[in-house]
């Protein structure tokens, strides 16, 4: 699901780079670097989320290649891949709140940005083709819950276990209409 989207952010970042470096080999004389700073940057950014993205999916794979690296906007990192799927797939995510961020302390790090981003992208690819998909994220006292107002399909079954495994402590409610996922409240930060 992720995996595409992480090839083409790379190829990306890739063929900007080789056109820098094609340049550079034409004209020696001008300051490149300076002139393209801000793509530079940018592409800094870019392959330091897609770093983040690549161990967050490695690691969900079986290698632990997170580490001891935590990004507080791991979230917002692999939503920003669900909804480019999303989009990709002729379809649309939509959420009208700001993301927290990870707290750090979280199992490996991995775990809860990968089961949050499978159980969105799982809903996504279930609507039909053209149509929104809209969560919530609701923080109570002591939990937050991802809220997801469609019926889910058969996909979930295996997800399910999935995620129980990986996080014993959450809760996932599936039913006719939706389902919610509930987890602590500690795993989360509002963004300062």
């Amino acid at each position: 699901m992720l995996l595409p989207v992480l090839v083409h952010r790379m190829n990306n970042t890739t063929q900007l780079l080789s056109n820098l470096h094609a340049l550079i080999g034409v004209d020696r004389t001008r300051d490149w670097l300076g002139e393209r700073s801000e793509d530079l940057g940018q592409s800094a950014a870019d392959t330091d989320e897609m770093g983040y993205l690549l161990a967050v999916l490695s690691s969900a794979a079986g290698a632990d290649m997170l580490l001891s690296r935590r990004v507080a906007r791991g979230l917002e990192i692999l939503m920003s891949a669900v909804g480019e799927v999303a989009r990709r797939s002729g379809r649309d995510l939509v959420c009208e709140q700001p993301i927290p961020h990870l707290a750090p302390e979280v199992h490996d790090g991995w775990q809860l940005p990968w089961a949050f981003a499978a159980l969105i992208c799982q809903a996504v690819l279930d609507l039909p083709e053209g149509e929104k998909l809209h969560w919530q994220l609701l923080g109570e006292a002591d939990a937050w819950v991802l809220i997801c107002p469609r019926t889910p399909s058969c996909g979930y079954d295996g997800l399910r276990q999935q995620v129980g495994v990986l996080l014993p402590e959450t809760t996932l409610d599936i039913r006719d209409g939706g389902w919610s996922w509930r987890f602590p409240a500690s795993w989360l930060r509002e963004p300062s």
